[in-house]
């Protein structure tokens, strides 16, 4: 579950693509070259052009670039940053990234985005960033989304996660009663899907898994930690809506989210 987005390239638009066995072929009202008949009654024609696209040009079902932008969390810490920042520093960015999948960018704001990624980059300090670690390691186990309100963890019962206040874990009564809170906390896993939370001499027990397990052996110590961050340590958002934009200003196609 993420952000995906791909560029078409210009063979259709060129002519350079191997003639479609079936027509008529076009751009749909979602912007995607599709052929232009309804699905009902045409599933044998709407499978030869799948068919078609995917090998009529040397370009991977006629796609000039294809990325994988993020996750979901990656796209809302990238979108916290720009807020951060301040939006005035990055305009399109902060308005370009869709919140669902769908939609466009077109060439023309393609360029300008290209700009302010540049810029975003070479940023010293974009951001201070709140995280959840693991004290033995320094292993990042949460950030603080601000638009999921900072929760990471669902249960029947609890919703657990981290805000610049500290971990807290939730009690999903309404309004919701707060049954731990701590910047500094030990954990230990207990029988039937329990953990035991101390903070000073205060023990807390919580029908949840622990925090940070993920296949391996669950922190003892955790922290919230403040980190400033640069433009450099967002290279996992910058880098593909780089691609992507470069390739959308090369073809003058626009840079579809899906």
């Amino acid at each position: 579950m993420g952000l995906d987005a791909f560029v078409y390239c210009r063979c259709w638009q060129d002519g350079l693509t191997t003639p479609c066995p079936v027509e008529p072929v076009g751009i749909d009202e979602e912007g995607c070259l599709a052929l232009l008949r309804p699905w009902e009654g045409n599933k044998a024609a709407h499978r030869m052009f799948d068919a078609w696209q995917a090998e009529a040009c040397p370009h991977k079902a006629m796609e000039q670039a294809s990325e994988h932008v993020s996750n979901w969390a990656g796209v809302r810490l990238f979108q916290q940053a720009l807020r951060a920042a301040g939006p005035e520093r990055f305009p399109t960015l902060a308005t370009a990234l869709p919140n669902l999948n769908g939609g466009s960018l077109p060439a023309d704001r393609a360029a300008v985005a290209l700009a302010e990624l540049d810029a975003f980059v070479r940023t010293d300090r974009i951001s201070d960033e709140v995280e959840l670690i693991d004290e033995a390691t320094g292993r990042v186990l949460m950030q603080y989304v601000e638009s999921y309100h900072g929760v990471f963890m669902f249960g029947p019962d609890f919703q657990a996660g981290v805000d610049p206040n500290g971990f807290f874990v939730l009690d999903r009564a309404d309004p919701p009663a707060t049954l731990f809170r701590a910047v500094r906390f030990g954990q230990r896993p207990l029988p039937g899907d329990r953990v035991e939370l101390t903070v000073g001499g205060t023990r807390t027990v919580v029908t949840m898994r622990p925090v940070g397990e993920h296949g391996e052996p669950p922190p003892e110590r955790l922290a919230v930690r403040t980190r400033s961050r640069s433009g450099e340590d967002f290279a996992y958002m910058v880098e593909p809506l780089r691609r992507l934009c470069a390739a959308s200003v090369a073809t003058g196609n626009p840079v579809m989210w899906c």
